[in-house]
Formats: C-alpha cells, structure tokens, sequence
C-alpha cells in the first residue's frame, strides 16, 4: 500500500509515494512533538493525525533510533537513486531527519536492530551476526559477545542493554557488556524503554507485556495482528506499526486502538 504525505505538508520535490506498509522503525522525534516512521523508502513524521516526509533521503532504513543530543541514528541500504555502498552503515542526523551524514562502517555494516543513548550505540550487524557497540557516538566499535541472533534492542538512560534475541531476552547491565538469560521471561521480539524505566515489549503473537525488574514480566492487552515495528513515547505510550495501520496504547498496552490507517492521504 503507497502512501504519499498529506497535502498541506507535502514536499513537492518528492513526487513519489512512500510504501509506508513496509515500516522496520518508530520512534518519538527528537523534540518531542511526534513520531518518526523509518520505511523501505525513507523517513515519514506522524503529528496531527497525518503524516510528512522528512527531509530527501529515500533509503531503506533497517535499523532506525533516536538517541541523546537530540539526535537519530539510522542504518540500511541506499535507495534507487542514492549513491554509495550498498550498506550504509551508521549514518546520523542532528537536524530531526532533514539531513543525513555518514559516521562509520559504510559498506560494511547493515544494522538491523539499532538503540543509542547519551554518547553511545549498539546495533545488530545483519551482514555479520555480530553485536557491536560504540561509546564514541558510532565514531569506533567493539564486539559484544551474545550466544543467538538478536532482533531487537533497548537501552535505558544508564546503558543498560537488553537483546531480545533467538535464545530468549538477555540483559547486559556490566561495563564489560557480558550478556545473561532473563530466567521465565517471554519470549519478546520487540523491546523499549519507557520513560519511568519500563521495559514494554511484545512477543510474536502481539501479546503485550512489562517488566519494571527485568525479573518478572505483567502480561497487558494484545496487539492483535502481525506488527513491524514498536516505540514508547515520552508519556508512556505505546506506538504499534502493523502492515495496515499505526496503533497507539495510553494504558501501558492494555488496549490498542488505531491512530492511522495506511492510505493514500
């Protein structure tokens, strides 16, 4: 299903539609004042019930976060008319997605899981399988050793790590990074941080959950259908990409209800 941004916001140097059914990342804008969409063909803004591109970069953003210093991190694979190699590795932004600049490991790594914080990184390098953080806002990187494929990360304001990964979720909270087993947990395939320091996540059933010890898990509502990709917002909400429709929680994924329809807008 295409989409293009709605009249009143559309930027007329981008005539064509964004398939925004194929969503891999949301987060809340850097400001605050929304939520970034990152799609197979470039980055959409969510406020005011419509959505806008952001900016001009058309590529396939596989792994997609805001971190601190106001800024988004991103990673993927050039669109069709975008030079460069074929993974972008780490690439960032300062100016809420307008623009876009490389930091590192261009054409050698495809984030597919990406999370950041105050100075540091970490994301899941889907060409190698390895797990790599950087302390230096991405500038270097070094191996975090983790014993399965992971698919999603989360990071809270003291840098601790949680990987929900093939194995089960695993959680890092040493200077060494070293990874362990959560003991009973779900098996989650999406995970976020909220603002009080929840974990929310969700396992593949849409089944809704958190934890505020990352040792016992409270089941909440379900999503209800397959989803893509998921955030928490500054209030606590939750945001749910299905591949037909934006779904928001106010009651820490009880409920979900439909914030947007994906259609012609």
């Amino acid at each position: 299903m295409l989409l293009s941004a709605c009249a009143q916001d559309r930027d007329d140097s981008w005539p064509t539609p964004v398939d925004v059914a194929h969503v891999h990342g949301l987060s809340t804008a850097p400001d605050g004042t929304g939520l970034l969409i990152a799609t197979h063909a470039g980055l959409l803004a969510y406020t005011d019930g419509g959505l806008a591109r952001v900016g001009s970069l058309s590529s396939d953003l596989m792994g997609f976060s805001a971190g601190g210093a106001d800024r988004l991190y991103a990673s993927g694979h050039p669109g069709p008319s975008e030079d460069g190699h074929f993974a972008l590795g780490l690439i960032t932004s300062g100016d809420g997605g307008d623009t876009w600049e490389p930091v590192s490991l261009s054409g050698e790594a495809d984030f597919h899981a990406l999370d950041a914080w105050e100075g540091g990184v970490i994301g899941y390098d889907g060409l190698s399988g390895a797990l790599l953080r950087s302390l230096d806002d991405g500038a270097t990187w070094y191996p975090m050793p983790i014993d399965a494929p992971v698919v999603d990360l989360a990071v809270d304001d003291s840098g601790r790590l949680v990987a929900a990964t093939a194995a089960g979720l695993q959680v890092s909270d040493d200077a060494e990074g070293t990874f362990a087993l959560v003991p009973e947990s779900p098996a989650l395939v999406l995970v976020d941080f909220a603002p009080d320091g929840r974990l929310v996540g969700l396992d593949e059933s849409g089944q809704a959950y958190t934890s505020v010890d990352l040792r016992t898990f409270e089941a909440r509502g379900s999503v209800g259908e397959s989803f893509t990709a998921m955030t928490t917002g500054p209030a606590g909400e939750v945001w749910v990409a299905t591949p037909e429709r934006l779904l928001r929680s106010v009651d820490e994924g009880a409920t979900f209800t439909e914030a947007l329809a994906w259609g012609m807008s």
